[in-house]
């Protein structure tokens, strides 16, 4: 008989991570960075907003935590901003990542 060696254990997986794969949500859904949805390039909503950094009629930066999203477009406002949550409308026709 073969022995298994400790260091090949997998570490734990936390709860929510189980949940994530039980309920077959792609990885990082439930974790604590922002989750961004588009509705075709007419608005964005973004879960996680911790901020607004700079907004002009076409380009509205907020920060995500890890790091910031930019909106770039025409007519470019924010419709909503209630707690973590920021619903941006306008023409949308960019959009940038930065950690």
């Amino acid at each position: 008989m073969r022995k298994k060696n400790k260091t090949s254990l997998r570490p734990p997986r936390s709860k929510v991570d189980f949940i994530g794969r039980a309920l077959e949500l792609p990885p990082g859904a439930l974790g604590k960075g922002a989750h961004i949805e588009l509705s075709s390039n007419r608005e964005a909503t973004v879960d996680g907003c911790r901020g607004v950094m700079e907004y002009e009629e076409s380009r509205i930066k907020l920060n995500i935590g890890t790091g910031t999203v930019t909106f770039s477009g025409r007519s470019l406002e924010i419709t909503n901003l209630l707690g973590s949550q920021a619903v941006i409308a306008g023409f949308i026709t960019g959009l940038e990542f930065t950690m």
